[in-house]
């Protein structure tokens, strides 16, 4: 979970068309929010995840859906208040339900920063606070099979290539050393982009990544050579903003 920049809503959905719509859904109870002006600007604004557990959005079985972070339900007039409106997928979905997101707080990415209430810890969420202990117990974010066991895969999976690359790293010769630099380079270059905002489960590449010592040892290979170029410094920093790292005192 990544804080999200919310953009401005469409022009299609000017304050008449949300009076004209608000109204239809109160007398009818019509999906008034179910087209694809709307649909494709959530995308957009969450470089087309789901809002809470960074699936992409699209894909089969994670089709997206409109949510009200405060809930219809319980809150019909705000059906197509732009503020109100996230991209997420089926489970999250199901999961969040009808849940009263104002007597009883979780996070928004597009209002809150989730840095300041979870972290990342053995591929599980931890919280900080009880915003964050509610957030995790009531999208299930610590689900062993549905999320904590993918996470699992991906970390295995970073940390297989950088491995990988303390090997090349530790083979360089004389011979073959611009070009084995070149692969380290490149390839330290795609793992720090799977840790930027726009891919997918952003926040679990970024902590596999960055809390491996094979990661730094690398690193430090090329900051010593001086290839480490701005380029690198720009992702790396990026990929730490939007981590979810945190050390051991947090863990409610």
């Amino acid at each position: 979970m990544i804080k999200i920049t919310r953009t401005t809503p469409p022009h299609q959905l000017s304050p008449e068309i949300v009076k004209q719509l608000t109204e239809d859904y109160l007398s009818t109870k019509r999906n008034v929010w179910n087209v694809g002006y709307i649909k494709n600007a959530l995308l957009d604004m969450s470089n087309s995840k789901c809002i809470f557990c960074e699936c992409k959005l699209g894909e089969e079985s994670k089709y997206i859906e409109v949510e009200h972070f405060h809930p219809k339900s319980l809150y019909p007039e705000e059906v197509l208040l732009w503020t109100n409106l996230l991209p997420i997928c089926k489970r999250c979905n199901g999961l969040k339900r009808d849940h009263d997101t104002k007597s009883n707080p979780i996070i928004n990415p597009t209002v809150d920063d989730p840095k300041n209430y979870l972290f990342i810890k053995d591929y599980r969420y931890r919280a900080i606070d009880d915003l964050g202990k509610r957030t995790i117990k009531v999208l299930q974010l610590n689900d062993s099979d549905r999320l904590v066991l993918p996470r699992f895969k991906i970390g295995d999976a970073i940390a297989t290539a950088i491995e990988s690359l303390v090997k090349v790293k530790d083979k360089i010769d004389v011979d073959t050393k611009t070009e084995d630099e070149n692969e380290l380079i490149s390839k330290l270059r795609n793992l720090l982009v799977s840790c930027q905002p726009d891919s997918e489960y952003s926040t679990i590449c970024s902590y596999a990544l960055l809390t491996d010592d094979n990661y730094f040892e690398v690193k430090d290979y090329l900051v010593s050579g001086g290839l480490w170029d701005s380029d690198l410094e720009r992702l790396e920093t990026v990929s730490f903003k939007h981590s979810l790292i945190r050390g051991k005192e947090h863990s409610l």
